[in-house]
């Protein structure tokens, strides 16, 4: 801040010396020394202020327009402002410089400033955004974006009759997905149910996991081993088609595939055990299980 202000006060010596020596002082020079003797801090807090306190928008296009040169940006003036945002100690504003694209300018209470745009990253002004100003080339306000109740109302007028179709169409598609929602629940519940009925009717016998309650004595596993052909090490099969597997502690299980027969054989695992078999010409006794 102290630099800035030395350099501010050997622009107005330099000023004051060509002046007091007669020599010709062109109006570049003296456009770079004005521009050099503002304070963008002091013209930030300015706009700030004048856009919260309802200064006239003339002189807040003019402030708008200075700090805008300040940071070495073209603008001859100022045709047209928006403040598009509002926030808290913070204000966002599109300015459309004659002859050059828009410009966005951040101010701040505290004099914080930012000047952005110029080459069309700025989106174009909308009016539904916030009021518009509008200048003429005296720097006078000309108009603003503001609508009276009778041309907000033809304007809602006329944007529902030409979004006729387009409402109606919307409507329909609405409909249509909401209804095909509707039914593919019900499908999928329908199914659901389906299939649990059918497994009450139809339950399986066999649960893997499960202690089958129908089992045999010692004496009438000694019997369906001694009537079954051995297949693999610990691992029978009856002529009823089961299979009969003898675990790691010497236990003899029941299974209708031999897939599960091995599984029980090595690693314990009892599953899809089953009942066994009837006994070739005798009743199986039921008491006495191992």
């Amino acid at each position: 801040m102290g630099l800035h202000m030395r350099l501010n006060r050997l622009n107005s010596l330099m000023f004051l010396f060509l002046a007091m020596a007669g020599g010709p002082l062109s109006s570049g020079v003296y456009a770079q020394l004005s521009l050099d003797s503002l304070d963008p801090r002091q013209m930030a807090h300015d706009i700030y202020s004048g856009v919260n306190r309802g200064s006239p928008p003339a002189s807040v296009a003019l402030k708008i327009a200075e700090v805008i040169r300040v940071y070495r940006f073209r603008c001859t003036r100022v045709t047209d402002y928006q403040v598009f945002v509002q926030r808290p100690n913070l204000l966002d504003i599109k300015a459309k410089c004659s002859g050059d694209p828009l410009y966005g300018v951040t101010v701040a209470s505290n004099g914080y400033v930012a000047v952005y745009g110029g080459n069309g990253m700025v989106s174009a002004l909308d009016r539904r955004d916030a009021l518009i100003y509008s200048f003429g080339a005296t720097g006078q306000l000309e108009s603003d974006s503001r609508l009276t109740a009778d041309e907000a109302f033809d304007e809602t007028v006329e944007r529902l009759q030409l979004g006729d179709d387009w409402n109606l169409m919307y409507v329909l598609a609405m409909f249509a997905v909401i209804l095909a929602g509707v039914i593919a629940i019900a499908a999928v519940w329908f199914r659901m149910w389906q299939k649990r009925k059918s497994k009450q009717k139809h339950r399986r016998k066999v649960k893997p996991m499960a202690r089958h309650t129908v089992q045999a004595t010692t004496s009438v596993k000694d019997q369906l081993l001694k009537e079954s052909e051995r297949v693999a090490a610990n691992i029978y099969k009856h002529p009823s088609g089961m299979y009969i597997a003898r675990g790691k502690r010497g236990k003899r299980r029941f299974f209708r595939s031999r897939t599960w027969a091995a599984m029980y054989r090595s690693f314990g695992v009892r599953m899809f055990e089953t009942s066994a078999p009837q006994m070739i010409g005798e009743p199986m006794p039921s008491d006495g299980a191992e």
